[in-house]
């Protein structure tokens, strides 16, 4: 059991890594208008809200502060905002491990909302120089649109059941 739980931990770790490095690399050399999801906000909610287990604290605090190195954005600001919106949302897994999908996705829209909303908010009380309101607001769209698929995909690191306890990368006991 500690060693799949670690399994999936490092499996976390990898796929947070590719994430980061497509978002890195240039894609389209044309600018566009519309901000990228946060992808990694959605993977993370998405395997506590199945596992809360699988991810420590100290473990998304490490993905997310190197996120805030790589993409140039103010050093620990969005890591706290994250960590605040993960230890919330471990806190009210038990009320929403049986209930369905819509009712999670309205209770996680709720999370990247606020979540989005308070980093703007800190960046305007900071005096921090940044992009219009519509963008936070289509920032915070996008995420909570990509988050469905980004739920589906997470059974790849934590298994297909939410109650389920094995992986696809476990050993079934004989």
């Amino acid at each position: 059991m500690i060693n799949a739980l670690w399994g999936q931990r490092i499996f976390y770790l990898l796929i947070s890594l590719l994430l980061i490095v497509w978002l890195i690399a240039p894609q389209n050399s044309l600018s566009h208008g519309l901000p990228t999801p946060e992808f990694l906000l959605c993977l993370t909610l998405a395997i506590i809200f199945r596992r809360p287990d699988v991810l420590p604290v100290i473990l998304i605090a490490i993905v997310f502060l190197f996120c805030d190195f790589l993409f140039n954005r103010p050093i620990g600001l969005w890591t706290v905002i994250v960590i605040i919106i993960s230890e919330f949302a471990k806190t009210q897994y038990w009320r929403y491990k049986d209930s369905n999908f819509i009712t999670t996705w309205f209770f996680i829209s709720f999370l990247i909302s606020s979540g989005i909303f308070s980093y703007m908010i800190i960046l305007n009380v900071l005096l921090v120089p940044q992009s219009n309101f519509w963008q936070y607001i289509i920032w915070a769209l996008i995420t909570i649109l990509t988050y469905p698929v980004i739920f589906c995909l997470s059974f790849l690191i934590v298994g297909f059941d939410k109650q389920s306890q094995h992986s696809p990368f476990m050993r079934k006991k004989i």
